[in-house]
């Protein structure tokens, strides 16, 4: 019997609610509507960690962050070389195996078990580390620096692309993957295609800036942010904008979406033309969401639905019935196992990983599929937060100050009253879902964060937004340090570059007054110039940028 093909369609920061035929009508998802009308829609799926890096470390390895070591972004190795990768494990048993995309391993081009990698990552240190920007140069546009729009002063700001459509990030993912399946194709193939959008910065081409406007979004979810964040109005996190504002920055997200969507449709359609659609598993996921204004936040790294609850699709006429859906928890952890299950390899051809451990388990085999909560957690340190939930009910455990929220997701599916200031809930409730992170921190959190089973909270400081990493707010401190550079240009060049690039992803030749008014004060004006200014011609700053 011939293998299946395996194809993983992996975006960055897509919600939950981002494909029209999974019940969210407002998207323009044609493709992605096939997947779910062809294949099974899970329908509680999670990322075991709301972050990047750990996200797609546990992916790979179906194990949670202490067995691979990233709680966080880190810039070092894989804590265990040895651990067994999902490519690695293909690749063994006579698979063809690449990614193309985004990966966010560390190093960069670190394969993991993949034959084959064409890199495209969100801020390459050197042009040599990153396929898509050495396309760029050999398509005769490498000078450009912001090369997936311009994070730093607008990072959260819908922006134009830099590029034209046909050389944009979106639709070299398809472009790529097609030519290295064409490559393949008689032979059994394991594909990754990483998308970086819909993550922020959302740099759209002509085409596809008014894909949303005058369209049926839904508004955000009501502010409700408690300790350890900011509750009352707060300029950084975007609380003074204007309706019309917020609405342009979600108009930008989903068409970001709608972007991955239409190259999706690209390698769908080769598929077809190929014959070769009926013999791939094709999987569709993302490694978390986005708050987009839900609760009064934006990004990532937080344990409410927006952010930890994410898409996932799986298509095999052989398996799976078409329209069909699964209600059970399901998580990123699951997935090495499921198409390991899916491929035969839990049998006979392989009874080596049978006893492989995962902290997840094949949805695909009822024996292993008995979980009644879903656990979630991110960071280490202070900022670390600890959750879980089952069909009704949520709890999240902050190690700041000990802090603990419990919703009651049946009458409050939008996560904003916190029953543990003065709501009513069964004590026994309270009493299992404390056990049950208290018991995840044990096995699964950063190691000495615990102590006789239980975590040893941090005194409890209020965050900061103009300075805390993780405060999930529309202006993070970290986009100021966000500059491209490339070994090949010189510091005056990137800063004057810069300039002239924020003016051309704002479409004026003087940005200086959108800036302005966009702001939230002079605070984060004045950090970001002192950035700008280490990069160079320290006039830059001011004069290009706010007109003075």
């Amino acid at each position: 019997m011939k293998k299946p093909n395996i194809l993983l369609l992996f975006p960055d920061q897509a919600r939950h609610d981002t494909i029209a035929e999974a019940g969210f009508p407002w998207m323009k998802t044609p493709a992605l509507d096939r997947l779910v009308r062809e294949g099974c829609l899970f329908t509680r799926a999670y990322t075991p960690s709301p972050l990047c890096m750990p996200a797609r470390y546990s992916l790979i390895t179906g194990r949670s962050p202490r067995a691979h070591g990233f709680f966080g972004i880190q810039h070092e190795p894989i804590l265990d070389a040895g651990l067994p990768t999902l490519p690695q494990v293909l690749s063994d048993h006579g698979w063809a195996t690449a990614a193309v995309g985004k990966m966010h391993f560390y190093p960069p081009r670190r394969h993991h078990g993949f034959e084959w990698m064409r890199a495209m990552e969100e801020l390459p240190r050197d042009r040599s580390e990153d396929d898509y920007a050495l396309a760029l140069q050999e398509r005769g546009r490498g000078e450009v620096q912001n090369l997936h729009g311009v994070r730093p002063l607008l990072y959260h700001e819908p922006q134009a692309s830099l590029v034209p459509e046909e050389l944009h990030e979106s639709h070299w993912v398809d472009e790529e993957a097609i030519a290295w399946m064409e490559k393949v194709k008689h032979r059994p193939f394991f594909l990754m295609c990483g998308w970086i959008k819909p993550h922020p910065p959302w740099d759209l081409p002509p085409r596809w800036q008014g894909a949303y406007r005058g369209s049926g979004l839904p508004e955000p979810i009501l502010r409700s942010r408690e300790f350890p964040f900011p509750a009352g109005d707060n300029p950084y996190y975007g609380d003074g904008d204007s309706p019309e504002e917020k609405r342009r920055i979600r108009e930008a997200y989903y068409a970001s979406v709608s972007m991955v969507d239409e190259s999706i449709g690209r390698i769908l359609a080769w598929l077809e033309q190929e014959g070769i659609l009926d013999d791939t598993i094709i999987l569709y996921a993302s490694d978390h969401g986005e708050m987009l204004q839900d609760k009064g936040f934006y990004q990532k790294t937080l344990p409410y639905e927006s952010a930890s609850r994410i898409p996932l699709v799986v298509r095999w006429p052989q398996k799976f019935t078409a329209g069909s859906k699964d209600d059970r928890f399901a998580d990123l952890c699951d997935l090495f196992p499921t198409i390991l299950d899916l491929v035969g390899l839990e049998g006979g051809e392989d009874p080596e990983p049978r006893a492989r451990r995962f902290d997840g388990a094949s949805l695909v085999s009822e024996a292993t599929r008995h979980r009644s909560h879903q656990n979630v957690s991110c960071v280490s340190g202070r900022d670390r937060w600890s959750a879980v939930r089952e069909a009704r009910w949520k709890y999240v455990y902050f190690y700041n100050g000990g802090t603990e929220q419990l919703f009651d997701l049946q009458d409050d599916p939008g996560e904003t009253r916190n029953l543990l200031n003065g709501g009513t809930y069964p004590p026994a409730v309270l009493s299992d879902l404390r056990s049950r992170v208290f018991a995840y921190e044990s096995v699964h959190g950063p190691a000495g964060q615990t102590k006789n089973g239980a975590p040893i909270p941090f005194p409890a400081k209020a965050l900061d937004p103009a300075s805390d990493s993780n405060a999930s707010c529309k202006f993070p401190a970290w986009a100021h340090q966000h500059f491209q550079r490339f070994s090949d240009e010189a510091p005056k060049e990137i800063t004057e570059r810069f300039a002239r690039e924020a003016g051309l992803a704002l479409g004026s030749d003087d940005p200086s007054a959108r800036i302005r008014g966009m702001s939230p004060g002079p605070e984060w004006e004045g950090r970001f110039k002192e950035q700008l200014k280490s990069l160079g011609d320290e006039g830059v700053a001011g004069r290009d940028l706010f007109g003075e």
